[in-house]
């Protein structure tokens, strides 16, 4: 039996990705938070202030009612503004990606996608098979350059 080349693992794995991401894009985006980080510096309870963290759960159930209404290829369609945009792995800093690390939805080669809740804060999460999960929370504008 041979075996597979790590390039070539890494390729294939690029491929099933790609043909989850698109396997859902017909069927409205169900959430999930499966992998949700429970570090405080990137999740809702990193807001200090409890009307500023109220105000976000309430912008953050609006938005994910409005999404699961829609397919992923519609919302993608949406302006950053109010859909979403991809970004790579290595677009995020350091202390995101050591964070990320330790999901298991989450590889050096993969991209993510930030949804904005609000103006001062991004849902960062990873689409597959028709699911949105949930993965952290940009609350201070400190998980990748903006």
């Amino acid at each position: 039996m041979s075996r597979i080349k790590d390039n070539q693992k890494d390729y294939i794995d690029k491929q099933v990705e790609e043909r989850l991401r698109r396997a859902g894009e017909e069927k409205n985006i169900s959430i999930s938070f499966e992998h949700e980080l429970s570090n405080s510096s990137y999740s809702p309870d990193g807001i200090r202030d409890k009307n500023d963290r109220l105000r976000f759960y309430e912008q953050f159930r609006i938005k994910m009612k409005n999404i699961t209404g829609k397919t992923w290829r519609d919302f993608g369609k949406e302006s950053k503004r109010i859909g979403y945009e991809t970004l790579p792995f290595k677009q995020f800093t350091k202390n995101m990606q050591a964070s990320l690390r330790h999901t298991n939805i989450v590889s050096p080669d993969s991209k993510l996608d930030v949804i904005r809740v609000a103006n001062d804060y991004r849902v960062i999460g990873k689409y597959l098979a028709g699911v949105y999960y949930v993965i952290a929370y940009d609350i201070s504008f400190s998980a990748y350059k903006h």
